[in-house]
């Protein structure tokens, strides 16, 4: 700047010999004063002490699973110096309660089973998230799973929870009986993998003997969801979005061939054991020895001599007990749910055969898992919407939700860690198998979730009585689901069919 006005003044001086003096004068002045100006130094201004403020205390209620609630409590006091107070409610009775907390009970957050979002977003229980919260960089929206980003926390095109994560069902082969080439890929090859177990057997008279069945959790509650894991690939296929119910006039579609046809070979591959397993239950006998082939996942949360949390100077670490420390650790692998080679068109009423590169697996999401949301009746809600900023953290979340039996991995960062989740009693190689199926089936562009609808839990309840129904042999595929079609046509004219059709067409397409 100087170098540029000295050479403007020496301009005006060559050119006229008429200037005034006074005129130059002037302009060395302010030449003066605008280099003085870059060697002014300003004075720094003090800078204030962050303040911490200790948060208001909030009141929790967690639906289903309370033992996650304690982890929570604990990681909040230690980290945050934040009260919390606890109040848990089982799934029956909180949609018992009209999916309310109890009376008189003013409640900041919920933690609960994802498939609710629907009825709590309808009776106007909890708030939307606020979009900055969901594109903070201390939420971290890009590091979540695509899933748990794009469908399991949304409703409706809008944001009401955050995750904290949710299983992935998985196909478990135990590697001793079932070759790496026998393992079914598809569910009209789960045949092939059956005959090889009873080939082993009978290679091995005076041996443990192994079930030619699967192993699967048909227990109360879970049947309906098996079920609708097997039937997924049947029913689903890209840019189709009528599954369970026809989005045009909410007719059910469950008792169409292809969930007849997925029920009537659930009840000829299922042991019988499977009508009374959960899916800890199914993963243990898998894990002991005990079982060929089976439909669960890997969970810390399901070893009997579950890992005891030691408290070290405000932080938790992980130590292993066994019950049977001289036991040896099953060779099993893990492998995605078998696809399907076909498809069902209901409005042609035929079965379309998929193209070699077409994808032949569908994910089945929000079966399971937990969510958090800021109560619409908060009294604290600054700290509450903090609260849930805090929760899904990567670090956070792998020390509360890891030993939770329906929750999972929910961060791209959490697959690095997978013994954090499935613990040290599963073989390392299994852990990250799992790991590979959940990224796999985050990947999908084509998934299954039950539709999120008022009242979905009572279709679900009918579906899961049917399903335990034919698998105990009292009643035929065809027939029980026909049934349940019937059924669920009476509860849908209960809450009224033109609503409920409009809701199903704001939520199908997932």
């Amino acid at each position: 700047m100087e170098i540029h006005l000295k050479t403007n003044i020496r301009k005006m001086f060559y050119r006229s010999t008429s200037v005034p003096v006074a005129i130059l004068l002037i302009g060395f002045c302010v030449l003066s004063t605008l280099v003085g100006c870059n060697e002014t130094v300003e004075p720094k201004l003090a800078m204030p002490e962050t303040i911490v403020v200790k948060p208001d205390p909030l009141v929790m209620l967690v639906v289903g699973d309370e033992g996650v609630g304690d982890r929570i409590a604990r990681q909040w006091r230690a980290l945050e110096d934040g009260e919390l107070e606890l109040v848990g409610m089982s799934v029956e009775d909180f949609i018992a309660n009209d999916f309310d907390a109890p009376e008189d009970l003013a409640v900041d957050v919920l933690v609960y089973p994802p498939e609710m979002i629907a009825e709590l977003v309808n009776r106007a229980r909890i708030r939307k998230v606020p979009t900055d919260l969901i594109q903070s960089s201390d939420f971290n929206k890009i590091g979540l799973l695509k899933h748990f980003r794009i469908s399991v926390i949304r409703h409706e095109g809008e944001t009401w929870a955050v995750p904290l994560g949710a299983p992935n069902f998985s196909l478990l082969v135990n590697s001793k009986v079932v070759s790496e080439k026998s393992i079914p890929t598809n569910w009209s090859r789960m045949g092939r993998a059956l005959s090889q177990i009873s080939s082993y057997d009978e290679g091995n008279p005076d041996g443990f003997q192994y079930l030619a069945k699967v192993d699967m959790p048909l227990a109360e509650s879970w049947a309906a969801w098996t079920f609708l894991a097997r039937a997924a690939p049947s029913v689903c296929n890209r840019g189709k979005l009528s599954t369970v119910f026809d989005r045009e006039n909410i007719q059910p579609l469950i008792n169409l061939p292809p969930f007849v046809e997925a029920l009537e070979q659930l009840k000829s591959i299922a042991s019988e054991r499977s009508y009374e397993l959960d899916p800890a239950g199914v993963f243990r006998l898998m894990q002991g020895g005990k079982s060929a082939i089976a439909m669960s996942w890997p969970s810390i949360a399901f070893d009997p001599s579950l890992n005891q949390l030691v408290e070290e100077e405000g932080s938790e670490k992980l130590t292993t007990e066994k019950l049977i420390p001289e036991q040896t650790i099953t060779d099993f692998s893990v492998h995605p749910l078998p696809g399907a080679l076909r498809w069902y068109d209901q409005k042609s009423e035929r079965w379309i055969i998929r193209k070699k590169s077409d994808e032949k697996r569908v994910g089945l999401i929000g079966f399971s898992g937990l969510v958090a949301s800021v109560a619409k009746e908060s009294l604290n809600e600054q700290t509450a919407w903090g609260f849930l900023k805090w929760l899904p953290d990567k670090a956070i979340s792998k020390v509360t939700m890891a030993e939770c039996a329906i929750s999972g991995p929910f961060r791209a960062s959490h697959l690095g860690e997978m013994l954090r989740w499935t613990g040290d009693w599963v073989p390392e190689s299994a852990a990250f198998e799992y790991a590979d199926v959940i990224e796999q089936n985050h990947q999908r562009a084509v998934v299954l979730m039950f539709p999120r609808i008022p009242q979905a839990s009572r279709y679900l309840e009918v579906l899961d009585i049917a399903v335990r129904r034919v698998i105990a042999g009292e009643a035929e595929a065809q027939v029980a689901l026909d049934a349940v079609a019937w059924r669920w046509d009476e509860i849908t004219d209960e809450i009224g069919r033109e609503s409920q059709r409009k809701r199903l067409r704001k939520v199908t397409g997932i």
